[in-house]
């Protein structure tokens, strides 16, 4: 009898020890998602943060060029009402006049997608490629969705007819969510 009980209480030891064990790891993982939320939320790109002036942002970007993971994109930045930052645009250098709908299109957005996995993990949405036909003329086709506290990050594959045919590239931007 005495053993039996002896096991018993050595499994309910070992029962509780490891859920507890289980239940910490999930509160460090909410934590740790916590945490990068707030050190980042406030970052455009770069040293940049949201709200600040154009002056400021042009002397972070003179050349309105910036390196994600070893890509350069061309900058565009937009600024509210009263001049603060609350929009920064990418385009993917490396696709800025490209004419071909294709993989390696589809390549160039699986990096960028990779850069922003890298510190956000999953996108919250993820709509795969575009459908060609279905693209739009100047519209983005968003294909990956992060939403980190109070900015949204996109990424996609926008269109946009030339008289030398259609352009496509790829196109990234960090908003600030009002």
């Amino acid at each position: 009898m005495k053993n039996i009980s002896f096991f018993t209480l050595k499994l309910i030891f070992l029962l509780t020890f490891f859920s507890s064990c289980q239940q910490s790891s999930t509160n460090r993982k909410k934590v740790l998602t916590d945490s990068l939320i707030k050190a980042t939320e406030n970052i455009a790109i770069g040293n940049a943060n949201f709200g600040i002036t154009e002056k400021e942002f042009n002397l972070l970007f003179p050349d309105s060029l910036v390196e994600l993971g070893g890509n350069k994109h061309i900058i565009s930045s937009y600024f509210d009402e009263i001049g603060g930052l609350n929009k920064v645009y990418m385009i993917d250098m490396a696709t800025f006049h490209n004419l071909r709908f294709d993989d390696k299109l589809f390549e160039r957005m699986e990096l960028l997608k990779r850069y922003f996995m890298a510190t956000y993990g999953a996108p919250k949405e993820d709509r795969g490629y575009p459908v060609q036909k279905k693209m739009k003329d100047g519209k983005v086709f968003e294909s990956c969705i992060w939403d980190v506290g109070r900015k949204r990050i996109s990424i996609g594959i926008a269109l946009e007819k030339t008289d030398r045919g259609n352009i496509y590239y790829v196109l990234s931007h960090v908003d600030k969510k009002e």
